[in-house]
């Protein structure tokens, strides 16, 4: 659940700016029209169809340009509810420290409950929306131009939103890569995104369960792999709740080439709360693209760690 309250306070970063319309949103939103959306593919997430928005399939993102796009995330298994109390109370409190949000509101869309803002930053603003049930969450997040007639565009689209609980889905049809797991009793649990999460027996993730994580990033000319790799190492010991920063002493690291691939890997002993963990990090460049592997073992004597090693070695882009 704080994955996704960290997502919303990245989106809503304060901002100075005075407010300059205002709009409503009514109690209830019919959701009508089916026939008119396409699906989010490898979700039950339906949306109106623009001729404006382009779909990018491996990033769940419709989008006109650089600065002007949204995102689509589901998430199985998450009381949606927990996270609008938590997200509101997050956004009260950005707007008590002097951030602006153009509208916030709860209200039911269709028949869920749902949660949504927007907020202005400078020549841009950014939206999200958040509803579901106990059972699952959906969120929708973008940036636009600060103009009337882009806010309205992109609000009825994400207002648009519909989740048809009947669609059967494969989310492994989110995952951009396949892993080699028939020797293991670590199993899928959760795909957000392009993000999959893997725990013994497939069971839920908690703070103190023995884990995994494997994504895909898009590949650029100018990615720098070693600066990458050092901000992630970073975010552990900074994370931006701060009862959550790991201390972390690194054991081994290893940047090198492997025929047209480089890879950097790295061991490390975290300590949180008096407890230790053993973290691997291992992120491969590929002319295919990059993916990046990250298992934390809460196990006693850290017992999953060569484990983890093989699992990403044998990790294959598709």
């Amino acid at each position: 659940m704080k994955k996704v309250i960290l997502l919303m306070l990245i989106l809503f970063t304060i901002s100075c700016e005075t407010n300059s319309q205002s709009i409503n949103i009514p109690d209830k939103i019919e959701i009508k029209d089916l026939e008119k959306k396409i699906t989010v593919l490898g979700t039950k997430v339906l949306i109106d169809k623009s001729n404006n928005y382009t779909y990018y399939n491996e990033l769940k993102r419709f989008q006109k340009d650089q600065n002007n796009f949204f995102q689509v995330i589901e998430y199985i298994g998450q009381d949606c509810d927990a996270i609008i109390e938590k997200t509101s109370n997050k956004i009260d409190e950005l707007q008590n420290k002097g951030g602006n949000i153009r509208v916030k509101k709860k209200f039911k869309l269709g028949e869920y409950n749902a949660y949504f803002g927007i907020a202005p930053q400078g020549e841009t603003e950014q939206i999200f929306l958040v509803f579901g049930d106990k059972s699952f969450a959906v969120m929708v997040a973008g940036i636009y131009p600060n103009k009337d007639l882009e806010r309205k565009e992109i609000m009825d689209l994400v207002l648009s939103s519909y989740y048809n609980k009947g669609l059967k889905v494969n989310v492994e049809d989110n995952l951009y890569y396949s892993v080699d797991l028939k020797n293991s009793n670590f199993k899928l649990s959760s795909v957000s995104l392009n993000l999959g999460t893997y725990t013994l027996s497939g069971e839920n993730i908690t703070e103190n369960n023995t884990h995994f994580v494997i994504s895909t990033i898009p590949i650029s000319k100018d990615f720098d792999l070693k600066a990458y790799s050092d901000r992630l190492i970073s975010k552990y010991q900074n994370n931006i709740y701060k009862e959550k920063s790991i201390k972390i002493k690194i054991l081994s690291e290893k940047d090198y080439l492997e025929g047209e691939n480089r890879i950097i890997k790295a061991e490390m002993l975290g300590e949180l709360n008096g407890e230790k963990q053993k973290i691997y990090q291992f992120i491969k460049y590929t002319p295919k693209g990059i993916f990046q592997f990250i298992g934390t073992d809460h196990s006693d004597n850290f017992e999953h760690i060569n484990e983890f090693k093989t699992i990403a070695e044998n990790i294959k882009l598709k």
